[in-house]
């Protein structure tokens, strides 16, 4: 009988290797037929996107059932404690623990789990969550209609090696501790970008304003159209001696291309026509979403590159650049853009005329404002890289547990 690389020193012995059918009550995928959605009363609907990657339930984007289909499709109810475990689409094979006391019905995306005695249900969900389940998951997996697969019947064939109850919770109580002080971390992030947030709003609204560093008051901000502070790059790459083509991501900033899609999407001989982009140049995406309802300006920080002539592309010629950054983070140009921008574009993307582009009105303090606004900013953002960091070195020591801890 194996045993794990990794193990609490007061147990020994072999563990026991089961088929996951034979160690649980319930293993079932959530109910097939289309849902009768209700704007009020019902019961909550559980579906693949309420089990994130990190393996906890989101209950954030819930739909309610009617109460007649629910008591149609309710052969087993979920109780707190079960185990969901997502099996179809780019996110298949995570698990969670149902947390809650209330009834909610289990879409086809899901299937539901309960172990049986024999089994810490906390233990199945990490052991569901580790390399070892990942790699049967992957050879079972098929895809069906473009999407992937988990079935059930796949799922009930797990090699499962487990060790004693005692074990299995010990085992289940540090991994969860792990998970605690990733949430914790998390939420720390969560905290400080929100406070970041906060404070762009309280700074560009001047709600808050700093002071000289003699203690004198600074003067009055000035709105400076873009064309006085900044000039529009239109050199192309007519000789193709750029190769590097960059994209602008609303939530990544400038990037590869290559990074972003994780292919190259256009031929090295299709790049006479794009734009060449310099260290630091600013560049607007029209593309809307989200992240960024009017479309993203994103500061290159990456390295020289092309872009398409899609874009908008300027260099600054006065002003602090990192200042400029977060000014073009916040939403205090937005209404301008949508003020000027044509109402017959696309639905998808901003159709706005250069010139109404570079007369947008930008919120320009002295230059020795600017540098304090973006030198507070840029500390902020510095903590929130530490804990991002401390977040991605947790996950990566769960992972080695997960690798470690289990047969």
């Amino acid at each position: 009988m194996a045993t794990p690389k990794l193990r609490f020193k007061e147990f020994d012995g072999g563990w026991t290797s089961k088929k996951l059918k034979d160690l649980t009550d319930v293993l079932r995928c959530g109910v097939a037929s289309t849902p009768k959605y209700v704007t009020e009363g019902g019961y909550p609907f559980l579906s693949a996107q309420n089990v994130s990657r990190d393996g906890e339930m989101n209950y954030s984007k819930v739909n309610n059932i009617s109460n007649d289909f629910y008591k149609r499709i309710s052969k087993t109810k979920l109780v707190k404690g079960d185990i969901l475990y997502s099996r179809v689409g780019a996110s298949y094979g995570v698990a969670a623990i149902f947390d809650k006391e209330e009834e909610y019905g289990v879409y086809v995306s899901l299937t539901h789990i309960r172990a049986n005695q024999n089994l810490d249900n906390i233990f199945l969900k990490h052991f569901l969550n580790s390399p070892k389940a990942r790699i049967q998951a992957e050879q079972g997996v098929f895809q069906g209609g473009g999407v992937q697969n988990l079935n059930v019947g796949v799922v009930e064939e797990f090699n499962l090696a487990f060790p004693s109850k005692i074990e299995q919770t010990k085992i289940a109580s540090f991994l969860s501790t792990v998970d605690e002080k990733i949430s914790q971390l998390t939420q720390k992030y969560q905290l400080l970008s929100q406070y970041k947030q906060g404070m762009m709003q309280n700074l560009f609204s001047q709600q808050i304003r700093f002071k000289a560093d003699d203690g004198s008051e600074f003067g009055e901000w000035k709105d400076k159209p873009l064309n006085e502070i900044a000039s529009k790059r239109s050199g192309k790459n007519k000789d193709g001696s750029i190769s590097e083509v960059l994209t602008n991501s609303a939530t990544q900033g400038i990037i590869k291309q290559s990074d972003y899609f994780e292919r190259e999407i256009v031929t090295k001989s299709n790049l006479n026509g794009y734009y060449i982009v310099n260290l630091d140049d600013f560049v607007y995406n029209p593309r809307i979403s989200v992240h960024a309802p009017v479309g993203p300006i994103k500061r290159n920080k990456k390295c020289l590159g092309v872009m398409s002539p899609l874009y908008t592309v300027f260099t600054v010629i006065q002003g602090n650049l990192k200042y400029l950054e977060y000014f073009f983070d916040s939403n205090f140009w937005h209404d301008y853009v949508k003020g000027v921008a044509n109402s017959g574009a696309r639905h998808d993307r901003m159709n706005i005329t250069n010139k109404d582009f570079f007369d947008m009105p930008i919120l320009y303090p002295c230059l020795e404002e600017q540098t304090k606004i973006a030198n507070f900013l840029s500390a902020i953002d510095q903590k929130i890289e530490v804990v991002a960091q401390q977040i991605e070195q947790a996950k990566t020591w769960k992972k080695g547990l997960l690798q470690q801890m289990f047969v």
